[in-house]
């Protein structure tokens, strides 16, 4: 059975980067992974020259600043680029003069080039692989790769954000890291794969060390055997898995090292679970004939399907029961191949969800989320679709899986928009953007008060994003205004 298939990833943070290479306005080569595998932190400022956000923080030169104390010409830890994110962009407008008519493909706030100390990389495919949540965004990549993103912030927060929150100081000594996992699991069966990076986040060569599963597989202990300096990794594939639940598997670092907080990762089969009753979310962008989706059984027989829709921004909601236990494949169909990402082209993005389903009011789980962010294909105009595999009843003990969700409702809204945070979670705060990631609303929660609600009657209908922010997590909620 195939699985989920994504042709854009999507980085979430605390994911590990993918490497890319840029060339800068000045014609010089930016490779990520050679400056990571140096020991260096590289920064990105995510921007685009309509936004005047973006242009307040480049006269406030705080990254100019940070350059100069902490880049190639003060300390050397940090590589810093500033990225133009806008599709529709031209040299023109990083160039200048001032043009402001509110077309983003052709706005500017002025001159970004002449006399820039951090180098300017214009290349809007980066904001794709990186998956933004907002413009303007700062990126740091720390040199075991995970990725953060953080707002504009001023030059001291700046520097406790990248040296004490997000990037630790390499340890001294064994430091055996467990940085990422991923699975295979072939539907109707018992037995899993899982595929494990292990970093060397130590000063010494990590020579052998072993890695202990647990939780849904009988305990079993690997060992390790190489040869890693600072920073390198190797992945490591355990096959034939014996799971006897659908819970976590507790992937750990055995054997003792200095820094005991990177040595446990958690992966689930990568097969979604559902009950036989389930519920598809879609809304639609401007686009509503392009889109179409069915649902197939192990004999590829299309048991639901819909097409044919006309209205634009619909927001689709139906409940299904399957006909038995088995599995199943969701296909979301585009005949244009840019799938629900509306805004590139002045409109709003739209979003796919698929729930397990207790019954036909209460939710058991998200299993799949296409947020409308990236295109199904990368070459235009060429039909294409996601595909997303899952299992009707199990082999396995299924077991209730706990998980905090945020709940943003009415969702689609008409004047008020009520949020509820979940119950682990104290303060956080929040930002309502449209389609071109500009903040038209935001907000703080302190600790204790779980509740909030916004006043949204003043937006203009359409798909907007909800971005909430904690000390843990950056969460992204599609929220339709003014479609009852």
């Amino acid at each position: 059975m195939v699985v989920t298939l994504r042709l854009v990833a999507q980085l979430q943070p605390g994911s590990l980067a993918s490497d890319f290479q840029a060339t800068d306005l000045n014609g010089n080569s930016f490779h990520l992974f050679e400056h990571l595998d140096s020991g260096r932190i590289v920064i990105l400022h995510c921007m685009a020259a309509w936004d005047s956000y973006s242009w307040e923080y480049y006269q406030q030169q705080t990254l100019e600043s940070f350059d100069a104390i902490y880049g190639p010409q003060g300390l050397g830890s940090v590589i810093i680029r500033r990225v133009e994110c806008e599709t529709q962009n031209s040299y023109a407008q990083l160039s200048g003069p001032m043009s402001l008519s509110g077309n983003p493909s052709t706005d500017t706030w002025g001159d970004w080039v002449t006399g820039a100390t951090v180098p300017i990389i214009d290349d809007s495919t980066l904001a794709a692989q990186l998956a933004l949540p907002y413009l303007p965004s700062i990126v740091i990549i720390c040199p075991d790769r995970i990725v953060r993103f953080a707002d504009q912030v001023s030059l001291g927060n700046l520097a406790n954000l990248v040296f004490q929150s997000s990037c630790t100081p390499i340890s001294t000594g064994i430091d055996a890291a467990l940085v990422s996992a991923s699975s295979t699991r072939i539907c109707g069966s018992n037995s899993m794969e899982i595929e494990l990076v292990l970093k060397n986040l130590g000063t010494d060569t990590l020579f052998n060390t072993s890695i202990e599963l647990s939780g849904a597989t009988a305990g079993q202990i690997i060992p390790w055997q190489g040869a890693l300096s600072s920073y390198q990794s190797d992945t490591i594939t355990i096959a034939g898995i014996e799971l006897l639940t659908d819970a976590f598997v507790t992937c750990s670092v055995a054997e003792a090292d200095s820094n005991t907080a990177n040595d446990t990762v958690r992966v689930r089969a990568d097969v979604g679970f559902s009950t036989l009753l389930i519920k598809l979310e879609l809304a639609l962008d401007a686009y509503p004939d392009e889109i179409t989706w069915e649902i197939r059984d192990d004999a590829d027989s299309v048991i639901y399907s819909g097409g044919g829709y006309e209205v634009d921004y619909q927001y689709i909601s139906n409940v299904f029961q399957l006909p038995a236990a088995g599995c199943y494949n969701f296909y979301l169909n585009d005949n244009r191949g840019d799938g629900l990402h509306g805004s590139q082209y002045g409109g709003f993005d739209g979003f796919c969800k698929l729930y397990s389903m207790i019954d036909s009011t209460a939710m058991e789980e998200e299993m799949f989320f296409y947020d409308g962010s990236y295109n199904f294909s990368v070459i235009d105009n060429n039909p294409s679709f996601l595909q997303f595999s899952f299992e009707a009843g199990s082999p396995l003990e299924v077991l209730e899986s706990p998980r905090a969700h945020w709940n943003a409702f009415p969702n689609p809204v008409g004047n008020t928009l009520f949020l509820n945070a979940p119950s682990d979670v104290s303060s956080y705060r929040y930002f309502l953007l449209d389609s071109f990631g500009r903040k038209v609303a935001d907000g703080m929660v302190r600790a204790g008060e779980r509740f909030e609600f916004m006043d949204v009657s003043f937006l203009a209908p359409g798909l907007y994003s909800l971005c909430i922010e904690t000390d843990k997590q950056l969460t992204r909620l599609p929220i339709i205004i003014g479609h009852p």
